[in-house]
């Protein structure tokens, strides 16, 4: 493991912008107690005070104040901190501690929470060069031999500076069938190194895999004849899960949701998952579930789920269809202000205003047969996406989000 560097941690620690006026009470509550203890005859009780009144500010802020634990979660060292401190599931976490070192690469699983919906895997990675862009390849896990279904999120943050001790997290959301309480796993992670380094490291949880809790909303919200439905929160030591669906009678094709939050009742906004809201699901699909952190529901305490706008376009306008050898687009929504010019090799670019983005999805070719686009590249506003270049002309290409917004805001109270 790497040698403590104070000069770097304590450089590391000025680095984080905190939000001020979130702090405000914090640190005047602060304040008030080392005032009290300067009053006191005994100088060593006083930096005692000060000491822990500091601490607690920067414990309270991590643990309410999302920005402040994603920024700090980056400091080396401190993911296992912020994770103990945000994490209301502690008592489902299991230490494992496993090490193996290939090809100059060591790996450390330092624990793991399991439940019905997924896993969460923490561990450690550390070379002897430079590894802060050295992406994962691939991550698999299974369970009794078993690959488990499902998405996985993992990779760290690359921030420019040089790291050879990196901490994260590997979250894996199970699809279909909930996950057994079947307790063996193996970890199979490949990284991006000249050698592909390859770990599988097998390990037992003493703990049972734990049970999901459902708590069934079916709240109907309708704007301008175009319905939605929350339809439940499910509660695990994993994520905090918010599914929606849309219903089927709608006029229009809803591409997307916009602010979605849950708070509690201090009105303080869950964190989300790795600093950004992560998605199961699209909802131009008709059904979406969003991922926040852990949280526990106390007899009578209470959850508000807060959802505001929707994009949405008419379901028989919901696409471009373009001509790649004629480099021509046929047909685009009559909505919006939005210039699209097709390029050879199966690219299109799109220009439009700033702060109304428009992105793409999957496409169909004249024979029906669909298609994922290849790669994108562009800022937020200008955009390019490439497409196979076996598609048969004339292709459809539908939309991810279109800034054509619905605007609403809506509040919704469950209780335990």
């Amino acid at each position: 493991m790497t040698s403590f560097d104070a000069e770097k941690l304590n450089k590391d620690l000025n680095q984080i912008k905190v939000p001020k006026d979130q702090l405000a009470k914090t640190r005047q509550i602060a304040f008030t107690e080392v005032q009290k203890e300067k009053h006191r005859a005994n100088n060593w009780r006083y930096y005692t005070v000060l000491t822990a009144t500091v601490a607690l500010a920067l414990i309270l802020s991590i643990r309410y104040i999302p920005l402040v634990a994603d920024t700090a979660k980056r400091v080396p060292g401190f993911a296992d901190v912020v994770s103990f401190i945000t994490d209301d599931q502690k008592h489902d976490y299991e230490e494992l501690n496993i090490t193996e070192t290939k090809n100059d690469l060591t790996l450390t699983v330092k624990g793991v929470i399991a439940d019905e919906t997924g896993m969460k895997i923490h561990y450690a990675l550390e070379a002897p060069y430079n590894i802060s862009e050295l992406p994962i390849k691939k991550v698999t896990i299974l369970q009794d031999g078993k690959e488990i279904d499902g998405s996985a999120t993992y990779g760290w943050s690359v921030d420019g500076e040089e790291k050879k001790y990196v901490e994260d997290v590997i979250y894996k959301f199970v699809e279909g069938e909930d996950l057994p309480n079947q307790k063996n796993f193996e970890l199979q992670i490949t990284f991006g190194d000249k050698e592909s380094t390859t770990f599988e490291i097998p390990f037992t949880i003493k703990n049972d895999v734990v049970k999901k809790r459902i708590y069934n909303i079916k709240r109907n919200l309708s704007y301008e004849g175009q319905k939605l439905i929350v339809e439940d929160v499910t509660v695990t030591p994993t994520a905090t899960r918010l599914r929606i669906t849309a219903a089927n009678s709608n006029s229009m094709q809803i591409l997307s949701l916009g602010n979605i939050r849950i708070l509690n009742e201090q009105g303080e906004p869950f964190n989300t998952l790795e600093g950004g809201l992560i998605s199961l699901g699209v909802i131009s699909s008709d059904e979406v579930t969003y991922l926040f952190d852990s949280t526990v529901l106390e007899a009578g305490s209470s959850l508000t789920i807060e959802i505001e706008n929707m994009n949405v376009l008419p379901k028989d306008d919901n696409y471009i269809e373009v001509d790649f050898i004629k480099q021509e687009v046929l047909k685009q929504p009559a909505i919006g202000n939005v210039t699209f010019e097709v390029k050879q090799d199966s690219l299109i670019k799109i220009d439009a205003e700033e702060g109304k983005e428009v992105r793409l999805s999957h496409a169909i070719d004249a024979n029906g047969k669909r298609f994922e686009m290849e790669s994108l590249s562009g800022s937020w506003n200008q955009v390019e996406y490439t497409y196979p270049p076996e598609m048969k002309n004339p292709v459809k290409i539908y939309f991810y989000d279109y800034p054509n917004t619905l605007h609403f805001k809506e509040e919704i109270v469950i209780y335990e």
